[in-house]
Formats: C-alpha cells, sequence, structure tokens
C-alpha cells in the first residue's frame, strides 16, 4: 500500500534553475521509488521534453505538462481512459486535456497584439538557437521546448506592472494567465492545481493500495501556487531568481532551505517522514474528492 504520491514541478525545483542538474536529488528519487511512492511531474515542460527527462530518471509515470493543460497517463499505469481523451498508440498511453488547442489561445491573444504584441514574444516562434539563449538548454532540449500544443508560453519584454494589466486583459478573455520560473504562459481552464487533483482522485480511487495516499506536491514559482494549495501536504522550494509563491493555506507546508533539488530532496524527505511518523489520517483532505470520469 502507497502512503503518498508526490507531484513536483521541473525547473528550478527537482532541476536545478541554471544547470537543469537532478543530482542533488538522486538519492531521494532512488528511496521514492523503492518505497512505491510515485513520482509525477507537474510542469510547465512540453510532452517531448518530459518524456526525455521522464527517461534519464527510470521513471515510468504519469505526466502533468504544460502547466496542468494536459495529463499523459501510460497504458499500464491501470488507469482507466475517459472518454474523449487521445490515444498515443506508439507511446502506449493515453493523453487527457484541460485546455483548448494552442492555435484556438493564439487567436485570443490576437485580439490583444495591437496593444501587448511588442511586449511579449512566443517562445514558439523564436529559433532553437535564441531558445538556448534565454534558457541555456542545448539544441535539441530548446526544439522540444517549442512543442507545445496546450498552452501559449511568452518571453515577457515588458515591465512588471505592464504584465500585471496584461494578466488581467488575458483573464477577461476567459483565459488564464500564469508567471513561471522563466517565461508567461497563456492557457484555457485547469492548471497545475486542478489537474494535480484530478489525477489524483482518479488514482485513490482506481488503483489498489493508493486508497489513503497522501498528495504532496512541490514548487517553486506563482504557477505552482494552486497545486500547493490544494495538495495534502507541499513543499516550497527556494529559488535563487524570483520571490517564493504565495499559496493560501494554514498549514501542511514546509519551506526548504537549500535552493533546486538539494531543497527538493530535504523537504520530500521530510514531509515522507512526517506521513510515516504520523500516519495518513492525519493528512488526508477532501481536496480531490471530485469527478474524475
Amino acid at each position: 500500500m502507497s502512503m503518498a504520491v508526490v507531484y513536483t514541478d521541473l525547473d528550478g525545483t527537482l532541476l536545478d534553475h541554471y544547470t537543469y542538474a537532478f543530482d542533488k536529488a538522486l538519492e531521494t528519487i532512488k528511496a521514492l521509488k523503492a518505497q512505491g511512492i510515485p513520482i509525477v511531474p507537474c510542469t510547465s515542460k512540453t510532452r517531448t521534453e518530459t518524456v526525455s527527462l521522464m527517461q534519464a530518471l527510470e521513471l515510468d509515470n504519469p505526466m502533468i505538462i504544460e502547466n496542468g493543460a494536459a495529463i499523459w497517463v501510460p497504458n499500464d499505469w491501470g488507469l482507466t481512459r475517459p472518454e474523449g481523451a487521445d490515444i498515443d498508440v506508439d507511446a502506449n498511453a493515453w493523453s487527457h486535456c484541460f485546455s483548448p488547442p494552442r492555435g484556438m489561445i493564439r487567436r485570443q491573444l490576437a485580439i490583444l497584439n495591437i496593444e501587448w504584441g511588442n511586449r511579449y514574444q512566443s517562445l514558439c516562434e523564436l529559433s532553437d538557437k535564441q531558445v538556448m539563449a534565454i534558457t541555456g538548454l542545448d539544441e535539441a532540449s530548446a526544439a522540444r521546448a517549442k512543442d507545445r500544443h496546450h498552452c501559449e508560453t511568452l518571453v515577457w519584454l515588458g515591465t512588471p506592472a505592464d504584465k500585471s494589466i496584461f494578466a488581467r486583459q488575458v483573464e477577461a478573455l476567459d483565459l488564464c494567465c500564469v508567471q513561471g520560473g522563466r517565461f508567461v504562459h497563456v492557457l484555457g481552464t485547469g492548471g497545475k492545481g486542478h489537474a494535480m487533483s484530478w489525477l489524483h482522485h482518479k488514482i485513490r480511487a482506481e488503483l489498489p493500495g493508493f486508497e489513503r495516499a497522501v498528495s504532496i506536491a512541490a514548487g517553486d514559482a506563482q504557477n505552482d501556487a494552486e497545486m500547493l494549495e490544494v495538495a495534502d501536504l507541499a513543499l516550497m522550494v527556494r529559488s535563487p531568481v524570483h520571490d517564493p509563491p504565495t499559496p493560501k493555506r494554514a498549514g501542511g507546508m514546509v519551506i526548504s532551505d537549500n535552493f533546486g533539488p538539494a531543497g527538493w530532496a530535504e523537504g520530500i524527505e521530510a514531509l515522507i517522514t512526517r506521513v510515516e511518523e504520523e500516519g495518513r489520517g492525519r493528512f488526508l483532505s477532501k481536496r480531490h474528492d471530485h469527478d474524475a470520469a
């Protein structure tokens, strides 16, 4: 019987903000695998980016991608495929989308282009070399970062004050505008918190041994705030480059002393120990009790 599922942001959380290394988290990752505790990425990264990382980590778990716009689940996980989900025959998996296609989001954003078009660039419209310069990624990884289907990712060129006004105007179009560690992301309905809650409900309802699994969320940026709020337990990982997110919760959260993967390992180990010592029933909430079918 698994005691928990860990839902984690990647850049700046499990991965170092500058180098994308995860070596300082490897021992903790191995320990979680040995305990049967799944690690589920909940990231702004694309599917192709996240698949590549999961292979490097030797993990074969579901993935929440593009800021919660979609969930990708291997068939051998045994979760039932919801009506309308896409089938990925080559990868032996299915995906469920919460956000409309990127093209539809771009058409909505075009309404704002006259006023705002000179204050942002679409990441997908940049060359691979431009993306490499902004992110520090290698060329293959930069190409994967542009392979977006459900979210429009923007390089912000304006001021922070401009960004707040832009976000309000985006939300007036019934879209969601969130700040990640590097970029601004525009998507439709959903978000990391909604996608995590949907998936965790499904895991607890359908997987034997996970009926009382605690959800643990880890993140470092404002686009992680919602999932840090709705998880049973939360880890806020300190960032070397930006202020911490501001989740609204009364307790059940730890803040790391270290940055990135070192902070991730430190905080996850502390939370798992807490669950072991105090029992799962102490932390289980009704946050995920909704229909995931």
